[in-house]
């Protein structure tokens, strides 16, 4: 990548700290509108309901999937590891389609072995984007890599949360405002999780794509008795010939501004 084509893009950095606080925001706002949905409009709106996949959260959660993928097929035609980033893709756009449609909802309804290999697929599709989203988070930076763990761990409570809370409502009811309170924090997890993954994806996409400083220069070398050239020293800074010996000011002058005004430096 080129350092031109990138210049005007944000940062890795930047690009991490709005991941941070668009899922916050988001999350909040999924939680206030579904908790008054259901608590003080007695669930009249619908689309406010995060648990419906056809609410406006709903549709949030499938966006910040099909940008996981989108991120990971990005990362796949510019960077390494392109066929492992393919197939992240085209498990996440499997998990969009089935998050858009609420498949897996309809599992239960199935005859006993057809539920039985629908339940062991699905199961099979999380854990293969779990080991990818793994494998991408260890070759991240820092601050990529604390995303994607943060997104990873979020989503495993919410299958927690949502594990938990159908075995306690076995049998009996828990209450509609323990319900409520339960969806919510399901749901927010599921959510707020994708959209750090999201963001997670795109910050190590950015500082696998363009980085601002230019490649360092390596150590001196110097001859060995044997005649092999061998590095002066791993932290010794190189310099043109005549220039170790001047200030920094004084090397830009000599050496940068002439070209700047057009001329070439004398030999």
């Amino acid at each position: 990548m080129s350092e031109t084509r990138f210049r005007h893009w944000p940062s890795s950095q930047t690009l991490a700290r709005w991941g941070w606080a668009i899922a916050v925001v988001v999350v909040a706002l999924q939680t206030a509108t579904h908790l008054v949905n259901a608590l003080v409009l007695d669930e009249r709106r619908r689309w406010l309901d995060a648990a419906v996949d056809a609410s406006v959260f709903g549709r949030a959660n499938t966006v910040a999937i099909v940008l996981c993928a989108l991120f990971a097929a990005v990362g796949a035609a510019l960077g390494a590891r392109k066929a492992r980033r393919l197939l992240l893709s085209l498990a996440l756009l499997l998990l969009a389609v089935d998050d858009a449609t609420g498949l897996h909802d309809r599992i239960r309804d199935l005859p006993r072995t057809a539920e039985l290999a629908a339940a062991l697929a699905f199961a099979l599709l999380l854990g293969l984007v779990l080991v990818l989203l793994t494998l991408e988070a260890r070759h991240a930076p820092a601050a990529a890599r604390r995303l994607l763990a943060a997104g990873l761990v979020a989503l495993g409570l919410a299958v927690a949360v949502r594990i938990v809370g159908a075995a306690v409502n076995v049998g009996h009811g828990i209450g509609e405002t323990k319900k409520a309170v339960g969806v919510a924090a399901e749901q927010g997890l599921d959510l707020g999780g994708w959209f750090l993954v999201a963001a997670g994806l795109a910050s190590a996409l950015v500082a696998e794509a363009y980085s601002p400083s230019p490649p360092p220069h390596g150590p001196a070398l110097t001859t060995t008795p044997t005649g092999k050239p061998e590095p002066e020293s791993m932290t010794a800074a190189t310099f043109p010939d005549g220039a170790a010996k001047t200030s920094r000011r004084s090397r830009y002058a000599t050496t940068w501004l002439p070209r700047l005004n057009g001329f070439k430096r004398a030999p």
